[in-house]
């Protein structure tokens, strides 16, 4: 298969100068050289089990949880035939988180907006979502979510549970 045209051109021909935040694959070397490196065989779309690797603009493997989560089965990394993770063993960064984002809670939160939603709550496993009836000091009479960063996997789970897209990613 051939890796399509210079991605940086066709954004400069389309008007496109600033060059778009993509949510690689998990434990995925920086964005230059994972660009460099994949040849686009897409080996790594048919792996993934829950089917929420997809293609960008320019071709490239890209994670979108609006279509599940993430298990970390690693199929990805083990079909890959180029060196565009860390390596488990001996890197440091591999453990650490997947991604170098952080999740936020939108003001689109069914619970932020007093009608009772815990749909996150239910699907995170690690319990990094927690709710209280306090918010901004007073006590609620629906309660509010919470996200604990150091629990968090960043697996998607809740991104995808939510009925208003209120749980977003802020890339770092």
């Amino acid at each position: 298969m051939e890796k399509l045209a210079n991605p940086s051109r066709r954004r400069l021909f389309r008007g496109e100068v600033k060059i778009p935040k993509a949510l690689r694959l998990p434990w995925a070397i920086n964005e230059a050289g994972f660009i460099d490196k994949c040849t686009q065989c897409y080996k790594c779309i048919d792996a993934c089990e829950t089917k929420i690797i997809s293609q960008d603009k320019e071709g490239y493997p890209i994670i979108d949880f609006e279509k599940g989560e993430c298990t970390f089965c690693t199929q990805c990394h083990e079909v890959c035939d180029q060196p565009l993770f860390f390596d488990r063993q001996s890197d440091a960064e591999y453990r650490f988180k997947p991604w170098k984002f952080e999740l936020s809670i939108t003001g689109q939160c069914l619970a932020k907006n007093n009608v009772y939603c815990q749909s996150c709550l239910d699907v995170c496993e690690p319990a990094a979502i927690e709710f209280s009836y306090e918010r901004d000091g007073n006590i609620s009479s629906i309660p509010q979510p919470r996200l604990t960063f150091d629990d968090c996997t960043q697996c998607g789970a809740c991104i995808t549970s939510c009925p208003q897209s209120a749980i977003v990613l802020e890339m770092n």
